[in-house]
């Protein structure tokens, strides 16, 4: 690896298991020293124990996104044990797909709480390391949900395309500290915890929407969340990337 975020210290959401663990193992391959937070210990321990044997540096960190003070005290930890903050990857969702009427309070409370909430909770516990720094990047994880339709998932779109505003908006608001922020928005993606209920009949039906003609792995997304985190987009700012083999646009 060419060392992109080497000396940087990064938070990662959700980031135990699927794209947030090809994140976080991706950017510590890039120098990057990594706060893996999830809230099951075991995952973020699992994705901490292979960046460590890959001769990296990272601390698991147990948290709910979706409550604020929550994710202050694991920013608090990072800081304490690697220094301040200067990128953040706001991953972690919860998320249940169905007809609208059959969604309970209790589910969309904690949809909102995680997927959208946990994202301003995210830029409040980071902001001032990246203001006193001079400089910051923020990925979000969005969706193509988040600008086209998709049946039995109206909650999971409104939060998605929330998302996406927050990551507009807060490029415009913060960008005169230097600190950019953008998205990316994955595709169907193959990852260990999708594999458990999509079955392969589904997956090739996905695929075959795909204009590419594959489906995506958890390292596309790193790939795409290194490039945005790093120097190399230093002139992107409020972005979404779509890392989606061209099916929104062929399908919007």
């Amino acid at each position: 690896m060419s060392g992109k975020l080497e000396g940087r210290v990064a938070l990662v959401t959700g980031g135990g298991q699927g794209i947030g663990r090809a994140i976080s193992e991706s950017f510590a391959r890039e120098g990057a020293k990594v706060g893996v937070l999830d809230l099951k210990t075991e995952l973020a321990e699992e994705a901490v124990d292979a960046i460590r044997a890959a001769g990296g540096t990272a601390m698991a960190l147990t948290a709910n996104a979706g409550k604020r003070d929550e994710v202050f005290a694991a920013a608090e930890t990072l800081r304490e044990a690697f220094g301040p903050i200067t990128v953040l990857v706001n991953n972690a969702m919860f998320n249940r797909y169905g007809p609208l009427e059959e969604q309970t309070e209790k589910t969309i409370s904690l949809m909102v709480d995680v997927g959208l909430k946990g994202v301003i909770w995210g830029y409040q516990a980071v902001l001032p390391d990246m203001r006193e720094a001079g400089q910051g990047a923020i990925v979000n994880v969005a969706s193509p949900a988040a600008v086209i339709a998709m049946k039995g998932g109206i909650m999971y779109t409104a939060i998605k395309a929330g998302v996406a505003a927050a990551t507009r908006s807060g490029a415009a608001e913060f960008g005169p500290d230097n600190i950019r922020i953008n998205a990316i928005a994955p595709g169907p993606t193959q990852t260990d915890g999708a594999n458990l209920v999509v079955t392969e009949e589904a997956w090739e039906r996905r695929r075959q929407r795909v204009p590419i003609g594959r489906l995506g792995q958890p390292q596309d997304m790193a790939n795409a969340a290194v490039f945005l985190a790093s120097d190399d987009a230093s002139f992107i700012t409020g972005d979404m990337l779509f890392v989606d083999g061209g099916i929104t646009y062929a399908f919007s």
